[in-house]
């Protein structure tokens, strides 16, 4: 298993823009057995500080390219860059229980 945690940063068409692009790709997402952990943000955030976190699972690294590569995943590239402005992106696959 993968773990993908991914730092959000809106565009201008704010939170509105990031859940429109959202409801496009999750859906396609899944269809990679990718599952949407959480998707959380801060009401009361900085400027510094990440519109959205999302953590994403995936059963292995191949799943995740093969979503990355998905046609319809690329066809919404342009979608993407207008509704989101930076993406800090970090994938884990080694995990420790306390």
């Amino acid at each position: 298993m993968i773990q993908i945690i991914a730092l959000l940063y809106a565009s201008e068409n704010g939170i509105e823009g990031l859940r429109e692009f959202e409801s496009k790709v999750i859906p396609i997402l899944r269809e990679h057995k990718g599952k949407l952990i959480s998707a959380s943000y801060n009401e009361d955030k900085t400027l510094n500080e990440p519109d959205e976190i999302h953590v994403i699972h995936f059963p292995c690294i191949e799943e995740f390219y093969a979503y990355k590569v998905d046609l319809r995943v690329v066809e919404l590239s342009s979608l993407k860059s207008k509704m989101i402005k930076k993406a800090d992106v970090y994938i884990t696959n080694n995990f420790y229980q306390y």
